[in-house]
């Protein structure tokens, strides 16, 4: 009878043990990639198991290579990176279609199987870029433009110039426009604007636009901080903050002055693949008071506290003085931006904006298509400003520019639209 229950005992052990070592889930495998995606490189496929892989084998097919097989086998092991690389199936410079199939045993007392099949392009050539025609000379804080052609349908181009990025626009067929900045606080030496575009395999070309540049030397002032004007400052700006009149002119003038420009720049993402504007830009009426590209350096008690650069330029009138559209536009933004006041931000098409602010009154709404030289606002002190006055600015791709080359008219021409293939968009 011991004998017969230690029997039964053990069967029952036996059934369990079977049933924990037997496994109905087949492996898993990881492609790394979609099906039709192209690549470049040597694909990785990831193939897993949960109790453990016994064998893992491919095929590959396309190119020069004929069902060219691989496998590795008595592995002991729950994971296996396969690394199937295409690139010794190259016959020529073109794109190939490459078939996978790639199959996985587990070590299962009843083994299971998994098999698997992709199809991929195999694209290792970086496109084809060639600028066709363009600004040739630009300045310091100056703008230009370049039209230029991709060989193949790009996944992302445009210009690029360290950190900044200048949108690209199709205009037909395999051609593009974009407009780029040699922004002020960038020297010549080191302005190196580049051409790129990605294709769909990830291969990236990056060519010249063709343009030289030179420097411009821009109005430097110290400015000497009372403490009249910082208890100004601190009525105006932060009023209920706890922090002294210094600490808050130094939020106001570092901290919030920068999220402002990350708000304009969010703003300005909002443009139209079309030109708006026609000819030279028009400047509203009254003294300068500030130039673009002015450079700040604030001191207290003959501390330096703060460095800020003037993104604009700063139009002083008569109070409530009417503030007109520069050029045809689209509003893309009205409303209060922290230091500048009230805003109006106009699209112009192809990452081409104007900024008017310290606003006491806006006429425009946003969506509003509005005309050369239209009222679009009135102007005032809102923001941080302490007198009436316009602050203006053009920007590029959400990049500061001087606005005085877009007033005038022969800059215009011979720097911008003499490249543009299309006249502006009828209304």
């Amino acid at each position: 009878m011991k004998k017969l229950a230690l029997l039964l005992l053990l069967i029952v052990a036996g059934a369990i043990a079977g049933y924990l070592y037997i496994d109905t889930s087949p492996p898993a495998v990881s492609w790394g990639a979609k099906d039709q995606d192209s690549i470049n490189a040597a694909l990785k496929v990831a193939v897993t198991d949960d109790k453990g892989l016994k064998e893992v084998c491919f095929t590959l097919s396309g190119g020069s290579c004929a069902a060219v097989s691989r496998c590795a086998s008595e592995l002991a092991t729950q994971s296996y990176e396969l690394v199937i690389d295409p690139g010794q199936c190259v016959a020529d410079s073109e794109p190939f279609a490459i078939d996978i199939v790639v199959t996985a045993t587990d070590t299962s007392l009843i083994a299971n199987k998994t098999e698997g099949a992709i199809t991929l392009t195999f694209d290792n050539q970086p496109p084809r870029v060639t600028a066709l025609q363009g600004t040739r000379y630009l300045k310091q804080g100056g703008t230009g433009v370049v039209l230029y052609e991709v060989g193949e349908e790009p996944v992302r181009t445009g210009i690029v110039l360290n950190e900044l990025h200048f949108s690209a626009f199709p205009l037909g067929g395999n051609t593009y426009l974009s407009y780029y900045v040699h922004p002020y606080d960038i020297k010549p030496d080191d302005f190196k604007p580049r051409i790129f575009a990605t294709d769909a395999a990830g291969n990236l070309t990056k060519i010249r636009p063709g343009s030289s540049t030179s420097s411009r030397a821009y109005r430097s002032e110290a400015i000497d901080l009372s403490d009249n004007f910082l208890e100004s400052v601190k009525d105006k700006m932060m009023a209920t903050s706890p922090g002294t009149p210094l600490e808050d002119f130094i939020q106001v003038n570092d901290v919030i002055r920068k999220q402002n420009y990350e708000k304009i720049l969010q703003e300005c993402a909002d443009t139209q693949p079309r030109r708006l504007w026609e000819g030279a830009f028009l400047r509203n009426l009254g003294a300068t008071k500030a130039n673009f590209a002015d450079s700040r350096t604030y001191q207290y008690r003959g501390e330096i506290v703060s460095r800020q650069v003037h993104t604009g330029i700063d139009i002083a009138g008569i109070n409530n003085t009417p503030i007109v559209a520069a050029n045809r536009g689209r509003v893309v933004f009205t409303g209060n931006i922290g230091i500048y006041g009230n805003v109006v931000i106009l699209d112009h098409g192809y990452g081409i904006h104007t900024l008017y602010g310290h606003l006491n009154q806006i006429h425009a709404q946003k969506g509003d298509l509005v005309d050369k030289g239209q009222t679009i606002a009135v102007s005032g002190e809102t923001g941080l400003a302490f007198g009436d006055h316009l602050h203006f600015e053009i920007r590029v791709s959400g990049v500061p520019v001087d606005p005085v080359e877009w007033f005038d008219s022969t800059w215009v021409q011979t720097h911008v639209a003499n490249f543009l293939p299309e006249d502006p968009a009828p209304q």
